[in-house]
């Protein structure tokens, strides 16, 4: 449940998209301190092969965002505090470390239960139902869940993490660049 109080709090309530996704992060290190799962990183060819779809995920929504969106999407930034600088900072941390802690955290969850890949897309959908559309809420939801589910195929068809935080690491960087290029 960390993302969906850090959501609820920080970017329902709060309207702050930092604090949103420090406060997810600094749940997941709290939720990690005992646990200190295993992370075999190793970059070979068959991680770097399933990863490497995800590299279209900024081109696609740099496309399709003026098709997506039904709120000016600076104005929508702004209103969560971030704007064209903080989001050109934001590049950096959203798409290396966000991956990275996220995969740490739902790896667990996802082996643990088949319903945290509808978790994991519904707080998503939380932080973008005032940005989009409702056919687009579904397909980012349907999308997402997808993403999960194949981020946790990933580890364990190509031996551990690698894979799927590379794929995630692609996937949010080019998220967070298609926005601020859009912006």
């Amino acid at each position: 449940m960390a993302p969906y109080f850090a959501v609820f709090v920080f970017w329902v309530l709060l309207s702050n998209a930092w604090l949103a996704l420090f406060a997810y992060h600094a749940q997941i290190l709290f939720w990690l301190k005992d646990s200190r799962p295993e992370v075999k990183l190793r970059l070979n060819r068959k991680a770097l092969l399933l990863a490497l779809p995800t590299v279209v995920a900024g081109p696609v929504l740099y496309f399709l965002l003026p098709h997506m969106t039904h709120s000016d999407l600076p104005g929508w930034l702004g209103a969560h505090h971030v704007s064209r600088l903080t989001l050109a900072l934001m590049i950096p941390y959203f798409g290396l470390v966000h991956p990275c802690l996220e995969q740490l955290h739902w790896s667990r969850l996802r082996d643990a239960s088949p319903l945290s890949h509808l978790v994991f897309a519904g707080y998503h959908v939380i932080v973008l139902y005032s940005l989009l559309g409702t056919p687009w809420l579904v397909m980012s939801f349907v999308v997402l869940a997808a993403a999960s589910f194949l981020w946790h195929w990933m580890e364990r068809t190509a031996d551990g993490l690698t894979a799927s935080i590379v794929s995630h690491v692609l996937a949010d960087l080019g998220v967070i660049v298609a926005a601020w290029l859009r912006v």
